[in-house]
């Protein structure tokens, strides 16, 4: 027979399962590997058919023999899942009137069916009366007392009591149950070695089959840090499936639960740099991991629980977001990026004015969006679910849980949930395996009816989210050639070469914990784990030999530095008589990229000029271009804008439009500052709150939460805050009259551009006209005075005003306190109460910045597109187009460049 076929699965387990007997494995892995291996010698052997392997776990095993019984009629007690055992738990926990903790519930059940599984695992339960020592101890006895007789009394049978149970049944004449054969056990509980004991006495041949490789080489190898010892492991396993590329390799971590995203970034790029590219799909990579994930973090699931609880109650704005963008929610090719646009232009304004969302609102909103013809399908789906939510689930009426399973499916069938085909494409593997665990969560929910509770449907929701919690996904083995495992999954399994990650002393062994609820002493005693050192240290030893003979070649590997300090070799491995090999001589060391040379374009050649009519963008221009000319290029040529950060509520943008709103309605209400000092502060203070209230109207009119409404009022409070001080401060002016007030002036030129402008405010005093622009951020005169304006609105409002009337521009800076105030250029007395010095006459200084205005309009118009930062780095902090002028970021020193500076720096 061919050796590789032999090597698929070890002599003496096909042996056993050629006799009949069954093998039975400490993990589910181990049996799903040796059930695969079974196959794959079949299929190699050229069998057509064949039946399966009776491989199978230790729980699945003995949960299959207690369910014969029971449909054999030789048992009666109703076997509990993990989610009935913790109901009945709660209900203990919820009955008791003593119970004082900070804990939820939940979490004291989950932490009682633990002590309770170790009590039973070992032998313990029928010692309950030991338990009283400390407080927490005392609860878990009235706890466990109570869980007790409600098991005895309704025929309930616990997973972690079977063993027992079964026990008892074999000495009461339950048949013998064949051969069995034991595989991938470092060490069997109290409990099992009880069961397997009497299956012995009633005449069933038990044996334990040790998985165990001959020989072969043994190595110990250090790495600087843990990032160059996983680096040369995979190095490593590359050059070996180089050589082999039939061979399987086992990797073997310790804790690998939190070191998965490092291994997995680390191993794609040595082992499949391919799949580097952000196109890649998953999938295809040569290694895979064997630890699964809750089923509630898979993307598909989060959705589906989303949907259900968003069918019944508000959601946070940015969770409905993330619902429309799924493609788990009822996407139809179509309309990707028509719910896109609608996040980032609609629903993310609605964001800023309310944290949460109904669905009802949604409805609403699609219905009234100007994209709504493009998300048709998404509107009908919605309304659909409204629909069913209102005449299914809404409401305070109970139903078993398994009318509720049913419900959901509807509902989630209703909204499209999952991939469908007018999306484009079916679902993959990973998707049908994700709907079908989903389903056996559902399924697992119902079977929450076994004691007659009835319950509303908010309760079934908590129910399957905890169940989803509970549940480990992990998807089916692609029989990659390199499974990365932990050490006690990797119990029963052979590779033709294992390295073991992290085998330095302070990560191996592994820290293992006892259970708060069970007095120390009885733990020590019954030999649980976690209380005593030397047993602790000789089953870890245990674990490391059973991996040192798990291949032909075993590497351990350790960094000597790690996060935690300095560190040598776990001692659990000194008697394994490893030979050490330096990590270059085995591993070797990174390969050198090759850089791709830089191609250097000449970058001067201009762009087709604006067309010869009214460009959108007025002021923000100027700005712009004064700022960067590439800047001004990307967003008002190309459009090119990055998403705003939100923030709950008006961001500072809007509440600085609101008070422009205020202020206009304000003065055109008053239009003179006599008229403000003719009036009584209660006559100020009313009209005041009108202008408020109506710059608030929209706002106010779409509230449709109680939170809405309570930030309406909270802003109402703000303005008037903020606004009756500014009115006070205006009193004190020189005398002036409003003249315009928020004007929009069309078709206006500046050099080759044409721009329509809106100026905030021109009053007109006793020497002449005064321009002011609101500003309720900082802001000064200098601004304006350089070749590059940061703020060039009112130099373009002063050069587009009738010059002779002109006598003087300011900025308006509504802010709290000292902030606060009018500051700007006067060129005669009675303007501003105090102006601000210029070395050049106010008509002087317009002609200057008709010069600067008119140079940056035709580098506009003309299309110099430079990348130019005003201020090199900070002009480009915060821009938005970093990535479309792909700057070298490398150049982002301390230094700043001199204020007029306008170096040029390397951008694509």
């Amino acid at each position: 027979m061919d050796a590789r076929v032999e090597e698929l699965l070890p002599r003496e387990i096909v042996e056993a399962l050629e006799r009949g007997a069954t093998v039975v494995t400490g993990n589910q892995r181990a049996a799903r590997t040796l059930r695969n291996g079974f196959d794959r010698r079949k299929r190699a052997l050229g069998a057509k058919s064949w039946q399966p392997a009776r491989v199978m776990a230790w729980d699945a095993w003995t949960s299959g023999w207690w369910s014969r019984m029971v449909v054999a009629g030789r048992a009666s007690k109703m076997l509990l899942n993990r989610s009935q055992e913790l109901a009945v738990w709660r209900g203990v926990l919820e009955a008791d009137k003593e119970l004082e903790s900070l804990r939820s519930v939940e979490s004291l059940a989950e932490m009682a069916a633990g002590a309770w599984r170790f009590l039973c695992s070992y032998n313990g339960q029928g010692r309950l009366r030991e338990l009283a020592v400390s407080t927490d101890t005392r609860a878990f006895q009235r706890w466990a007392q109570v869980f007790e007789r409600r098991c005895r009394v309704d025929g309930l049978l616990t997973q972690a009591g079977l063993e027992e149970a079964l026990r008892e049944s074999l000495a009461a004449g339950e048949p013998e149950v064949g051969e069995i054969v034991l595989v991938g056990f470092d060490a069997l509980t109290p409990a099992q070695m009880g069961l397997v004991e009497a299956l012995r006495a009633a005449g069933s041949s038990v044996e334990e089959l040790p998985v165990a490789v001959e020989g072969g080489e043994r190595v110990l190898v250090e790495g600087a840090d843990e990032r160059e010892e996983l680096r040369a492991c995979a190095r490593w396993v590359r050059q070996f499936l180089e050589l082999r590329s039939d061979g399987r390799v086992g990797v073997i971590v310790p804790g690998l639960e939190g070191q998965r995203a490092q291994i997995d970034r680390i191993f794609r790029e040595v082992l499949a740099p391919e799949l580097e590219r952000i196109e890649a799909g998953s999938g295809r990579e040569p290694y895979e991991f064997s630890v699964g994930v809750a089923l509630a973090e898979t993307p598909m699931v989060l959705v589906a629980v989303e949907l259900l609880r968003w069918a019944v109650k508000v959601l946070p704005t940015e969770r409905v977001s993330g619902l429309l963008l799924s493609p788990y929610f009822a996407m139809a090719e179509g309309e990707r990026s028509a719910r896109a646009e609608f996040d980032a232009f609609e629903l993310r304004r609605a964001r800023m004015l309310r944290p949460e969302i109904s669905l009802e609102w949604m409805v609403g909103a699609l219905e009234r969006s100007r994209r709504r013809t493009r998300l048709d399908r998404l509107t009908t789906r919605l309304r659909a679910m409204r629909a069913v939510a209102a005449g299914r689930l809404e409401g305070d009426e109970q139903r078993s849980y398994a009318e509720w399973a049913a419900r959901m499916r509807d509902l989630l069938e209703t909204a499209g949930w999952g991939v469908e085909r007018v999306s484009g494409r079916g679902e993959d593997t990973l998707e049908f395996q994700t709907r079908q665990k989903w389903e056996s969560a559902l399924d697992e929910l119902a079977t929450l009816d076994f004691d007659g509770a009835r319950v509303q449907f908010g309760e079934a929701l908590d129910e399957v989210e905890r169940i989803a919690r509970r549940t480990v996904f992990a998807p089916e083995s692609r029989e990659a050639p390199v499974q990365v495992m932990g050490p006690l999954e990797a119990a029963g399994s052979q590779f033709d070469a294992v390295w073991f990650l992290r085998a330095g002393d302070l990560s191996w062994p592994m820290a293992v914990g006892s259970s708060s609820l069970l007095p120390w002493s009885l733990q020590r005693e019954l030999g649980m784990p976690g209380v005593n050192q030397e047993r602790d240290r000789a089953y870890s030893w245990r674990v490391t030999e059973r991996i040192a003979t798990s291949a032909g070649t075993v590497i351990f590997g350790y960094a000597k530095e790690t996060t935690e300090g300095r560190q040598q070799s776990s001692s659990v491995l000194t008697n394994l008589g490893l030979e050490r090999v330096e990590v270059t001589e085995l591993a070797g060391v990174d390969a050198e990229r090759s850089a791709i040379a830089l191609e250097e374009l000449d970058d001067a050649a201009r762009v087709r000029p604006v067309p010869d009519r009214v460009i959108r963008g007025g002021a923000r221009i100027l700005e712009l271009q004064a700022a960067c000319g590439f800047r001004a290029f990307a967003e008002q040529r190309l459009w090119a804008s990055e998403l705003e950060a939100v923030e709950l509520g008006m961001d500072a943008r809007k509440r600085g439009t609101v008070v422009h709103l205020v202020l206009e309605r304000f003065w055109d209400a008053v239009k003179t500052q006599s008229t403000l000092l003719a009036m009584t502060p209660e006559e100020r203070n009313e009209v005041l709150d009108y202008c408020i209230a109506e710059a608030l109207k929209k706002t106010a009119e779409s509230s449709t939460t109680s939170w809405d409404a309570a930030y309406v009022e909270v802003q109402r409070d703000r303005l008037k805050r903020l606004l009756e001080p500014w009115l006070e401060l205006e009193m004190e002016r020189p005398d002036f009259s409003v003249k315009l007030s928020e004007k929009e002036f069309k078709d206006q030129h500046v050099g080759p551009l044409r721009l329509d402008v809106r100026v905030d405010r021109v009053d007109v005093t006793a020497a002449g006209e005064l321009i002011l622009d609101y500003k309720t951020g900082a802001a000064a005169p200098k601004d304006w005075l350089t070749e590059r304006p940061d703020a060039p609105q009112l130099p373009l409002y002063a050069v587009l005003a009738e010059t002779d009337k002109l006598k003087g521009v300011a900025f308006a800076l509504v802010r709290a306190g000292e902030q606060g105030g009018i500051k700007g250029y006067a060129s005669e007395q009675g303007v501003l109460t105090k102006p601000a010095r210029t070395a050049l006459s106010l008509e002087a200084q317009v002609e200057e910045w008709r010069r600067v205005l008119v140079q940056l309009a035709t580098e506009f118009h003309e299309g110099d597109a430079r990348v130019r930062p005003k201020r090199y780095p900070m002009t480009c902090e915060r821009c938005g187009q970093r990535m479309l002028c792909r700057l070298d970021i490398s150049l982002l020193e301390d230094d700043e460049e001199d204020q007029d500076g306008a170096g040029e720096v390397n951008g694509g």
